[in-house]
């Protein structure tokens, strides 16, 4: 839970170019934390902190205002693993094809992924380099069962001594869904082109905050992601780093949609890709088409008949019940696949998690798919079920 004693501090200038006057375009008071599972739910407990998103008008780059400190986001509570994840397959698939399409048939001497969670991805890079280290938290205090020629480094990215711990220099770096945790992203960036060899290629992933405004998913924005890249800013961070873009390519079916830039050392790259314009007023008017279009379902849900049910105990699923006004009372129960969920709730949300079974019928039921993520593998899902209606709050997926 979050209480007085949780450190945070705030960002006073962008954290891509330094331009000191920000915009807040989006105001969150008593934004909730996500990824929590507990017990029971417990009432009036603080589990809320002020946030704010900022906008960069220099740059177009957007971020949180305020941090919350690393050691308690990223504590034992944290339940992100990427094996879990229905994403990850297809995801690791979509950068381990992109990375051939570029250096086909490559075989690297040193690759280094940040990010490396449960090695999903870690273990296809070391199919084609003679080394492969990744770099985690998540393995601080316990070191994994590592192949030949693998090492995992449990860490933080900014406390890891890049020339001593990697024990040469990396021609391949891979980040997917890191960059935006860090909050000192640019300088994190300036380091890994320090140590990388001269014909080193980058290949990092983040959230696409354009598409987000685009398709109204601001339910994507959260305490752990400090840092929020549209393709422009990328592009600044990397050149500002000291680095030079080579391509990019969009992963529509992940997160939302994804941004993946390849760029190198080289200064003979291709052209920078032009700005695209994002204005703080038209971010604000999605925002608000966002809250209207939440506020709308959540009324059209609650004035439903019969037994309405979720469908996916998202990790996210705080953010959207705190968009829809609502703590999820009116469900029946919420239905999640994992085990692991079964029976427990989140600290601000008054419902139970549920595994279907075989005797699971929604015939005469409303589903609601609270998994906003992953609704095309609940629609799939929802056949064997066959509830009388199917709610889904997102109207792009």
């Amino acid at each position: 839970m979050l209480d007085d004693t949780i450190s945070s501090r705030s960002l006073t200038e962008c954290g891509i170019c330094s331009h000191g006057v920000l915009e807040t375009v989006i105001d969150l008071p008593q934004f909730p934390l996500t990824g929590i599972y507990v017990t029971e739910m417990v009432p009036d407990t603080p589990n809320g902190h002020d946030q704010k998103l900022q906008f960069c008008p220099a740059c177009g780059h957007a971020q949180l205002e305020h941090v919350l400190d690393p050691a308690f986001l990223y504590g034992d509570h944290y339940v992100h693993r990427s094996s879990a994840s229905h994403l990850t397959p297809p995801a690791v698939d979509f950068i381990a094809d992109y990375l051939e399409a570029l250096r086909p048939g490559k075989r690297f001497k040193l690759a280094v992924e940040i990010g490396c969670n449960e090695m999903v991805l870690l273990d296809r890079l070391l199919e084609r380099s003679e080394r492969a280290i990744g770099i985690d938290p998540l393995w601080r205090d316990t070191i994994p069962d590592e192949k030949p020629g693998c090492e995992v480094i449990g860490k933080f990215l900014e406390e890891v001594d890049l020339s001593s711990e990697l024990g040469g220099r990396p021609d391949l770096i891979i980040s997917t869904h890191n960059l935006e945790h860090i909050v000192d992203a640019g300088r994190q960036l300036a380091r890994l082109m320090e140590i990388a060899s001269d014909d080193a290629l980058f290949l990092m992933e983040v959230p696409d905050f354009d598409l987000m405004v685009k398709n109204l998913r601001f339910d994507q924005v959260f305490h752990q992601h400090v840092h929020y890249f549209g393709l422009t800013s990328f592009v600044e961070a990397i050149e500002r780093a000291g680095g030079h873009y080579l391509t990019h390519v969009y992963n529509y079916r992940n997160w939302g949609g994804t941004v993946v830039v390849a760029f190198t050392k080289s200064t003979n790259s291709a052209t920078r890709p032009a700005r695209q314009p994002r204005t703080v007023a038209g971010i604000k008017q999605n925002f608000q088409l966002f809250r209207d279009q939440l506020a709308g379902t959540s009324k059209m849900l609650q004035g439903m008949s019969g037994e309405i049910w979720g469908y996916g105990a998202a990790q996210m699923l705080p953010t959207l019940a705190y968009h829809m006004e609502t703590d999820f009372g009116f469900l029946a129960g919420i239905l999640d696949d994992c085990p692991k969920r079964t029976g427990l709730t989140y600290p601000e949300l008054d419902v139970l998690i549920h595994k279907p079974d075989e005797k699971t019928n929604l015939g005469d039921s409303v589903a609601v798919i609270t998994a906003l993520d992953a609704v095309r593998p609940i629609m799939n899902r929802l056949r064997e079920f066959n509830p009388r209606f199917v709610v889904v709050p997102s109207k792009v997926y």
